[in-house]
């Protein structure tokens, strides 16, 4: 009996260091390359990733590829951390964050690239989160703000809705007591396993629930053009105050009549805005809606020009 055990036992280590070699060695799948998990950094329950420095992720979309994140963790091109550089932060949903693209094409990339023609401190970083509204930007602007200190703030919405909780003056009454890290058992055997092992990161997957943001092509209904804005609008005035000066919301959502009305209340608040309708079929991919890198070359070419207009005097 004892003897049978072992040779299961063996079995098991056998298969499972094969099945590594091939995951990890023979087809190159990423680890998890996730350093700790906060919480309270988004408006719903769950947890946040604070990811690695140089950690790998694969092309959610089209071919198999293998990506590295930069110097911070974060998608996108590495980032100057010396003394001298100046942040700008670049907030958004996944049209932001954009894991499905060489980092030197993303929007964020191409902003900086421009950028560092003009003035080499500027470095952007790229704070977009898969699914986050205005509200969990705003959180996730906070939280990195603590070890890097933005000059300027830029919100990239690509919807209208702040999302389906109500927001309060108090919803943005945030410090750094705000966002803890989960030190549990459960969580940090998570990260060890999924960290330390390409397969128990593959098998991981299957059992996740991680709902992709898509976006459908926009139609103008009369529920848009009457629709209220509160929690839009409620974040837009938090951003404002909180980063006076020194804030601007870009929409690259195609729905003109709400980009109309987003603009009519920022003019009445004094809140910098542009938008442009990128959300078109030329710059998405085909059937999934974010951008492409057509799509992205244009995004980041529109941040360039729309920081000279309202953000470059400022001093």
């Amino acid at each position: 009996m004892f003897r049978k055990i072992l040779l299961i036992l063996a079995a098991f280590i056998f298969s499972f260091a094969a099945a590594e070699f091939i995951a990890g060695n023979i087809l190159g799948f990423p680890k998890y390359g996730v350093e700790r998990k906060m919480q309270g950094m988004r408006s719903s329950f769950g947890h946040l990733n604070i990811y690695k420095p140089y950690s790998e992720y694969w092309n959610s979309k089209g071919k198999y590829e293998i990506y590295k994140r930069n110097n911070l963790g974060l998608t996108g091109i590495n980032v100057d951390t010396s003394g001298t550089s100046e942040y700008i932060f670049v907030l958004g949903s996944s049209f932001v964050e954009n894991q499905y693209l060489k980092p030197e094409l993303m929007s964020t990339s191409v902003f900086q690239t421009l950028l560092k023609k003009s003035d080499n401190r500027l470095n952007v970083l790229n704070l977009g989160y898969n699914g986050f509204s205005p509200y969990d930007s705003f959180r996730r602007a906070r939280y990195f703000e603590e070890k890097y200190n933005p000059k300027y703030v830029i919100l990239i919405i690509n919807d209208y809705y702040a999302g389906s909780f109500k927001l309060s003056p108090d919803s943005f009454r945030l410090d750094e007591k705000s966002f803890t890290v989960d030190n549990s058992f459960r969580t940090k055997l998570n990260l060890f396993l999924r960290n330390n092992s390409s397969f128990i990161r593959l098998v991981s997957i299957l059992f996740q629930n991680k709902d992709e943001q898509t976006v459908k092509p926009v139609t103008v209904t009369e529920r848009d053009i009457n629709a209220d804005l509160p929690g839009l609008e409620y974040c837009l005035k938090a951003f404002s105050e909180k980063y006076e000066g020194r804030f601007m919301c870009v929409s690259i959502t195609s729905n003109d009549s709400m980009n109309r009305k987003i603009e009519g209340f920022c003019n009445k608040n004094n809140i910098n805005f542009e938008y442009s309708g990128i959300m078109v079929p030329e710059y998405q991919f085909a059937n999934d809606w974010h951008l492409n890198e057509k799509g992205n070359e244009a995004l980041g070419v529109f941040l360039y020009n729309s920081y000279r207009k309202h953000l470059i005097e400022i001093k």
